[in-house]
């Protein structure tokens, strides 16, 4: 897979940088992780794969939502009205709604919300047309499963994985792309990928449920 390309709003990217150049020193750097050239060309990457396969104004839950930059990029390159953020991390909720400010004002259509992603329940008057979850090597099987459970039917499912065993935080790695989809349910994807990186390889699969 090779490098992605989105468009980015320059206003969109100042508040990206502001969010992060107004935290204390201590958490500056924190935030930067998110920044990653690996981080954003996977964000990159889901989202143009998402392209052909949401062609109408939709809403979308992002469980592991960190900072916010994947649903800003979501915003600026799909047909989206709301996004939900959900991180069960309470530092990323402040920051993740400084970096889509915009967005939060205008009429709510962003939030970020701090819940841990088994025991969250979806909101009545937002329809969970894409529920992503980028986060499912720091989950355990049992968790996983309950949060798919809970999806609800014909959603559009996408979940990011990777093989990035020397990482601590990482307690469901998959050992490549067939493992990934076992383990995470996936059946009749509309598409499912491997992207490589310097450290890694990051595994995605799209399908209804």
């Amino acid at each position: 897979m090779t490098s992605q390309s989105l468009d980015i709003n320059s206003n969109d990217l100042i508040h990206w940088f502001n969010a992060i150049r107004n935290l204390p020193n201590n958490e500056r750097t924190r935030a930067l992780d998110a920044t990653w050239s690996g981080q954003i060309q996977s964000k990159a990457w889901l989202v143009n794969c998402l392209k052909p396969l949401v062609t109408i104004d939709s809403n979308a839950y992002i469980f592991g939502g960190w900072i916010g930059l994947l649903a800003n990029l979501m915003f600026q390159n799909l047909p989206i009205k709301k996004i939900r953020s959900i991180d069960i991390d309470p530092w990323c909720e402040s920051v993740a709604d400084m970096v889509n400010k915009p967005y939060e004002m205008n009429n709510w259509r962003f939030k970020s919300i701090t819940c841990d992603m088994m025991n969250y329940e979806y909101d009545y008057d937002i329809t969970s047309d894409i529920v992503i979850n980028t986060s499912s090597e720091h989950i355990d099987q049992s968790t996983y499963d309950n949060w798919f459970d809970k999806i609800h039917h014909d959603s559009l499912i996408v979940v990011q994985g990777n093989n990035f065993f020397d990482c601590h935080e990482h307690i469901r790695c998959s050992t490549d792309l067939n493992d990934f989809e076992n383990m995470n349910n996936v059946y009749n994807p509309l598409f499912s990928g491997q992207f490589h990186t310097d450290q890694y390889t990051r595994y995605m699969s799209i399908w209804r449920k």
